[in-house]
């Protein structure tokens, strides 16, 4: 039996590839955001949406979009916003599992990273 809490990958109900991982609070949303968006040097494609439950932003990284996304229902995900950005979803994926611990943040040494920076 799957435990649902467990991150995992899914097509979502219009195809899209999808990570979810629900240990990611909405209060280390924000972090998370900001670790992925300074590794992955994703530039902002569209302006945060807040909604009561849930929380939607995508960014680029060159000509692909993925979707940054949290709700209370899934945690934290990231989404494919076209077939040809599933290759950046699993990477974000494999990061957020290997280095990233909520209320802990990105636990790669400063040694592993460069200086660059973003503002979420």
């Amino acid at each position: 039996m799957v435990d649902e809490r467990s991150p995992h990958f899914f097509n979502d109900a219009s195809g899209r590839l999808t990570f979810d991982l629900f240990s990611v609070s909405a209060a280390d949303y924000p972090a998370l955001c900001r670790d992925v968006i300074t590794e992955f040097r994703l530039t902002k494609d569209n302006d945060i949406v807040i909604g009561p439950d849930q929380m939607f932003w995508d960014f680029r990284c060159g000509d692909h979009v993925v979707g940054l996304e949290w709700d209370n229902w899934m945690g934290f995900m990231v989404v494919a916003q076209s077939p040809e950005a599933e290759p950046l979803v699993r990477a974000i994926a494999a990061w957020v599992l290997s280095k990233w611990k909520p209320g802990l943040g990105n636990t790669s040494s400063s040694s592993e990273s460069d200086d660059r920076s973003s503002s979420v």
